[in-house]
């Protein structure tokens, strides 16, 4: 059988990227850890040394000559430096059997490690942990052997110095013997940032390996021999992205993960189903109408002129699941009719950037909107209601004495009272209002399409519903509100301004009151 040179082409090239992309990705994350794994000895030296130096000269408090002490000082120290550069700390802890400060009891996992150490069974261990703060290499050396020296601190409690007495006690850390390991130490190095750059990297290749994919099946479609469509499957079905080779008038093939997705054995199964695939496009705000039995070359046109981020549709599949996927179009060939389209799911994408959006938008605590989101509908409504002449109204809300809750109770109660109020004010508000924490304990309220007396009755009717509800455990609470309204001529800050002008009259008079500033 003779084989299409174009095709062995195609095979070869991306057989040669993909070892390229996972030969780089792969050394790169090593070249990560050696050089965390470097990064964390040289850590070490330096504590040793700064302690040794501590040590020594005793300069510091009569704790300062315990190894671990100062260590663990040092590493305070250094990561107070750290945070100022926002960078993530670098976490040093000791683990031994029998430590004087309970704190570095080895754990039930680190204990077997440590019983590998003392039998010189190895002399450094390493791993890649996850933690709430993302990947660390998890780099353990054993500490140096216990000397004669030593022994002062960790041998018999009659020869240690009173203030280790004094600290620790005599039952913990003592009864050591010359040359023994007493302990390891561990270090944390947060991989974060590097692994990003990793990521990074990674996906630069990825899209040289995407060129090279589209690159590669326009030669292989160079012919406009239509009965090539087996040659056409094979060829787009070594990739993973849904691909579909199509003319203005007919889809001429399809690739596995296209049958997979839709959940058919072939093109025609599909075809009787949908006729086209446009025709399970899902159509929303946040997906592109798109039909693909349209020109292909206008389309491919209008596609190229949007940004990136709007190439996006969405399509249910056969387990009623609904995936987004960026769409791209391309030409197979210059004088070719036909054209190479590909689907590529970016739904956990799409995913990951809706929960960073909402954590953005949202106040974790009180779940209503945050400030800056409030500051972005602000600005639009309050353009809408000066275009359009429409009425618009502001509410400035405070709990009164609530710092009493905080300091009587304690900060979980306070923070299950403004959760529990901020629910009261979001259920007793129209849809179309805007609710946010502006503060604190302060929240505000915009009213669009409210005039000032409808929003003078709004306000008195929250602060009423507020004064009768039961929070658990303070039983009762009251409120003070400011108003304001749109006035001609006003800026947006003026009326958040007159709003907090009327609050804190409202505040400095009797307080559990609404006051209107106009």
């Amino acid at each position: 059988m003779k084989i299409n040179k174009s095709y062995l082409y195609t095979l070869i090239t991306v057989f040669i990227y993909a070892i390229i992309l996972l030969f780089c990705y792969n050394q790169t994350q090593k070249s990560v850890v050696t050089y965390a794994q470097y990064k964390a000895e040289e850590f070490l030296r330096h504590m040793e040394a700064t302690s040794k130096v501590i040590n020594q000269n005793n300069k510091f408090s009569q704790n300062a000559f315990v190894c671990v002490y100062s260590y663990q000082q040092i590493n305070n120290y250094y990561n107070e430096l750290r945070k100022k550069d926002n960078l993530l700390p670098i976490k040093v802890s000791f683990s031994s059997h029998n430590p004087k400060n309970i704190i570095n009891k080895v754990s039930k996992e680190d204990s077997t490690l440590l019983d590998k150490f003392k039998e010189n069974k190895l002399s450094t261990y390493k791993k890649i942990i996850d933690t709430k703060e993302g990947k660390y290499l998890y780099y353990a050396k054993p500490v140096e052997r216990l000397k004669e020296s030593c022994l002062e601190c960790h041998g018999h409690p009659k020869d240690a110095p009173l203030s280790v007495i004094r600290k620790y006690g005599t039952t913990q850390g003592f009864y050591g013997n010359n040359d023994e390991i007493p302990a390891f130490v561990k270090i944390l190095i947060p991989l974060k940032k590097p692994l990003s750059d990793v990521e990074k990297i990674f996906f630069i290749f990825l899209s040289i390996t995407f060129i090279a994919l589209v690159f590669s099946l326009k030669k292989i479609f160079s012919s406009k021999n239509k009965s090539k469509s087996n040659h056409y499957k094979a060829s787009i079905n070594i990739f993973d992205e849904i691909i579909l080779i199509k003319s203005n008038k007919k889809t001429h093939a399809v690739n596995n993960a296209f049958l997979k997705f839709f959940n058919v054995k072939d093109l025609n199964e599909f075809s009787k189903k949908y006729d086209c695939i446009s025709k399970t496009f899902i159509k929303d705000d946040t997906s592109i109408d798109i039909d693909l039995n349209s020109n292909l070359e206008n389309l491919t046109r209008n596609l190229d002129s949007m940004d990136k981020l709007q190439r996006v549709v969405q399509i249910q599949n056969q387990k009623g699941n609904i995936h987004t996927l960026s769409i791209k179009i391309d030409k197979l060939q210059k004088n070719s009719d036909l054209y190479i389209i590909i689907l590529s799911d970016i739904t956990k994408l799409q995913n990951k950037v809706a929960k960073f959006e909402k954590k953005a938008n949202i106040d974790s605590l009180t779940q209503v909107y945050t400030r800056q989101k409030f500051d972005t509908i602000y600005q639009s409504e309050f353009l809408r209601s000066i275009r359009y002449f429409n009425p618009l109204t502001l509410l400035i809300i405070d709990i009164d004495n609530f710092k009493k809750v905080n300091d009587t109770y304690g900060h979980d109660v306070g923070d299950a009272v403004l959760k529990e109020f901020a629910k009261i004010i979001f259920s007793n508000v129209r849809e179309f209002d805007v609710f946010a924490r502006w503060g604190g304990e302060e929240f505000i309220l915009l009213l669009p399409q409210t005039n000032i007396n409808s929003g003078y009755k709004l306000a008195e009717k929250l602060r009423n519903i507020i004064m009768t509800s039961h929070f658990d455990t303070i039983d009762t609470l009251t409120c003070s509100i400011g108003i304001s309204t749109l006035l001609k001529g006003d800026k947006s800050e003026y009326v958040i301004k007159r709003a907090d002008n009327a609050l804190y009259k409202a505040k400095n008079t009797s307080r559990n009151r609404t006051i209107i500033e106009i």
